[in-house]
């Protein structure tokens, strides 16, 4: 019962992201061609996966996105990956409350397509931001990212839940 109360939450959570963000990536101006250091880019999908991105160099110093020949790649694609959270996102035996709020985390792409450097950023509850940590921790390894000349870069990843309580 709390599995499949997990998957609905975070089919909700990935449904809620998109929509409420959709506005956002609309109103951005596509005559900008060069994001600024401090901003994450949003990653182009058709699923209900919210991603957003920062390209990081070997000292994990921002890279400028012009740079970017391949995005790193998840096997199977973001509706896999969206595949994954849903079926790896549980909480713990004997959950029975259900609150409305955001866990924001971050997990970086390593030059080695390897999941690394996972932080909760904005937090809920330690329940919601432990499952959210555990859900990123187990996601499997990626293609890496590759600049115009071929060297592989690191990729941060910013991946909000939102979490919407039953009626």
């Amino acid at each position: 019962m709390n599995k499949i109360i997990g998957i609905i939450l975070t089919i909700l959570l990935l449904i809620s992201c998109k929509n409420s963000e959709k506005t956002e990536t609309e109103n951005n101006s596509e005559s900008e061609k060069e994001i600024t250091q401090s901003e994450f880019k949003k990653v182009e999908s058709q699923n209900s996966l919210n991603l957003e991105y920062q390209l990081l160099d070997e000292n994990d110093e921002q890279i400028n996105f012009a740079s970017l020949k391949k995005m790193p790649e998840f096997p199977g694609g973001l509706d896999s990956l969206t595949k994954f959270i849903q079926l790896n996102y549980k909480f713990h035996q004997g959950f029975t409350e259900y609150i409305n709020g955001k866990v924001k985390s971050t997990f970086v792409v390593d030059t080695l397509g390897k999941v690394v450097d996972i932080e909760i950023i904005e937090r809920l509850r330690k329940d919601y931001d432990t499952a959210c940590y555990k859900v990123i921790s187990k996601i499997p390894d990626w293609k890496p990212a590759e600049l115009e000349n071929n060297k592989k870069v690191k990729v941060k990843f910013l991946l909000p839940f939102k979490f919407v309580a039953e009626e």
